[in-house]
């Protein structure tokens, strides 16, 4: 490579990883510091355009700040440049901040490999659950989708229940509400509640003429911060599941967000909080 080559790329790894050229490029190493010498070495590591890309706790002797950030630039760097990178650490927050897939290895064997939600959700056996710290998918509640905690089951109508119909299920599975799907395709239609069914004197008519059409509804893949956003706004206590066709899949309910919040406070096996 020509010098004139060798510069331009120095320059655009610098810029890569935050460092100004005209500050940095002539300075010696003993003349930057910690968290600026990381940052040349996250370059050196691109340098040669490699397919693999190896580092050995590359942030472990930085202060928090500074290794927040350097994660931080890490991540838009692989999401950037789609590099394969291997990324050793014993710190499992950074790993569940960086990673795709997380491998976790004692004396040499592999005791699981799983996505960051799979490990924190299901570790495989009690010295991974230790070492993932039981409480944790509590510091990154993205990971607790709400697939995880929605009723999977919820009691549905359809359209041509008649209201006293709607009413006496409603009497029999202690519930406010009913979800009308199709008897076909399980579409969500609307929703029939309890409220709106009490004064209506000719109880043959048909759920679809009280069913509300217009609420919100969840995605399986959205997290619990999701649900409690919409239950807080739209101030309603029941938020259908539904799937990219309007397939109904679940419910969550205010009480079952309460009901896990609450496990973060409490081991339910033991009594204690941990």
């Amino acid at each position: 490579m020509l010098p004139k080559d060798v510069e331009d790329n120095t320059k655009k790894l610098m810029q890569m990883v935050g460092l100004d050229c005209d500050e940095f490029l002539n300075r010696y190493p003993t003349e930057l510091s910690g968290g600026q010498q990381q940052r040349v070495g996250v370059a050196r590591a691109f340098a040669t355009d490699p397919n693999i890309i190896l580092m050995d706790e590359p942030f472990s002797a930085l202060d928090p700040i500074t290794r927040s950030d350097l994660q931080d630039e890490l991540v838009q760097l692989q999401a950037k440049l789609k590099k394969t990178i291997v990324f050793v650490t014993h710190d499992m927050d950074e790993a569940i901040k960086i990673a795709d897939m997380i491998c976790i290895m004692k004396d040499g064997d592999i005791l699981q490999y799983d996505t960051p939600e799979n490990i924190l959700n299901n570790p495989v056996d009690e010295f991974v659950s230790s070492f993932v710290g039981k409480n944790r998918i509590w510091s990154s509640p993205e990971y607790i989708k709400v697939s995880d905690i929605m009723i999977e089951q919820p009691i549905t109508a359809t359209k041509d229940l008649s209201v006293l119909k709607c009413i006496e299920k409603m009497r029999r599975n202690k519930v406010d509400s009913l979800l009308i799907v199709d008897r076909d395709t399980r579409r969500l239609a609307g929703i029939v509640k309890a409220s709106r069914l009490r004064g209506i004197e000719d109880r043959t008519q048909l759920a679809e003429q009280f069913m509300y059409e217009d609420f919100p509804a969840l995605l399986p893949d959205q997290c619990i911060l999701d649900a409690l956003k919409i239950v807080t706004e739209n101030q309603v206590s029941t938020v259908p599941v539904v799937d990219d066709q309007r397939r109904l899949k679940g419910l969550i309910t205010r009480s079952s967000l309460v009901t896990t919040l609450s496990q973060q406070y409490f081991d339910y096996e033991g009594g204690e909080v941990e």
